[in-house]
């Protein structure tokens, strides 16, 4: 009975009121359909819709380009050279901790930077005027406080991701503690020294204004001279290669 029902159905037709009655629902569908579409090509795209490639969003919220910045990391100062009287002789140092903390300016691809830097590290022994390697057996902590005035070049300021690199120069403040070899011991020294600092490194823009970093460091100083109770010595350069990760947020 259905099946006859049906082809009765079909073979008289859709009435004209049957077809203006589906044209009017298939146009509202219709329209009703466009209307979503265009809300939500409308609508403001998320923070997930914006591809690496794209450019860097920092520039939409970081209108001031003021930030701040702050970087941890660790150090490892490289071997020392001091010539007296007897001779010359060659310290080294133990692998130790390093901190920055500063604010800056981004002119876009130019940034300057006022910052404060810590370089703890720890004496280790020494190859004597003789060539004999000396242990120290106690003391000898380290401690380097530097003030930088920093200028960095941001290669890809426009991108997510841009390397940089950057040069500073500025004072740093050496002071190294008392120390000893199993059979001597040694006065510490405190030194005001001409500090300078480089810098290449890779930042990423998580979003409008914050970016995160990771960079080599090289920090030196100007050579000074010292006294250790036995003899003066003339020494270069305390420097120090490093690494550091960090964060920088605009204000």
């Amino acid at each position: 009975m259905k099946l006859e029902l049906s082809s009765a159905f079909w073979r008289s037709g859709y009435s004209i009121a049957d077809k203006r009655f589906r044209a009017s629902v298939s146009s509202r569908v219709f329209l009703s359909f466009m209307v979503c579409c265009m809300g939500a090509f409308a609508s403001p795209a998320n923070s997930e819709d914006l591809p690496a490639e794209d450019s860097a969003p920092s520039s939409k919220g970081n209108l001031s380009g003021l930030y701040v910045t702050a970087g941890v990391g660790a150090n490892w100062p490289i071997d020392r050279v001091g010539e007296g009287d007897p001779g010359s002789f060659t310290e080294f140092s133990t692998p130790g901790f390093s901190t920055e903390v500063g604010i800056g300016y981004d002119f876009k691809p130019v940034r300057l930077e006022l910052t404060c830097a810590l370089d703890a590290s720890k004496l280790e022994g020494y190859n004597s005027v003789t060539g004999r390697n000396y242990k120290y057996s106690q003391g000898g902590q380290t401690r380097k406080d530097s003030a930088f005035a920093s200028i960095y070049w941001d290669l890809l300021p426009s991108k997510r991701l841009s390397p940089y690199i950057g040069v500073g120069i500025g004072i740093s403040f050496l002071d190294v503690g008392a120390f000893a070899d199993p059979g001597l011991s040694y006065q510490g020294y405190s030194k005001s020294l001409l500090g300078y600092q480089a810098k290449a490194g890779l930042s990423y823009a998580i979003d409008y204004k914050s970016k995160v970093f990771a960079e080599a460091v090289y920090r030196g100083t100007s050579g000074y001279g010292t006294d250790d109770g036995y003899d003066k010595w003339d020494n270069s350069s305390f420097s120090s290669w490093g690494a550091q990760i960090g964060l920088r947020i605009g204000l």
